[in-house]
C-alpha cells in the first residue's frame, strides 16, 4: 500500500498514514455523535503520526519491509 513512500522508511510512512487518518476518523466520530467534539483535529493528527511512526520503527525492528 502507497509504495510511492517506501524510499521514506517505514516510521515515515506509517506516520503520515497515521497523521491523515487519526484527524478524518475523528471527524467521522463527531458527525455520528460519539464524542464530544472536545478534541482537537491538529492534536488528533501529530498524536496520530507519533503513533505511526512509533508503529513503523517497530516493524522494521522486526524485519518488516513494508
Amino acid at each position: 500500500m502507497l509504495n510511492g513512500l517506501n524510499k521514506f522508511g517505514l516510521p515515515v510512512k506509517y506516520g503520515l498514514i497515521a497523521c491523515l487518518g487519526c484527524p478524518a476518523g475523528l471527524f467521522l466520530a463527531n458527525m455520528l455523535g460519539i464524542t464530544n467534539g472536545g478534541t482537537s483535529y491538529f492534536m488528533a493528527a501529530i498524536a496520530g503520526g507519533i503513533g505511526g511512526a512509533v508503529g513503523g520503527w517497530i516493524r522494521k525492528r522486526q524485519g518488516k519491509q513494508s
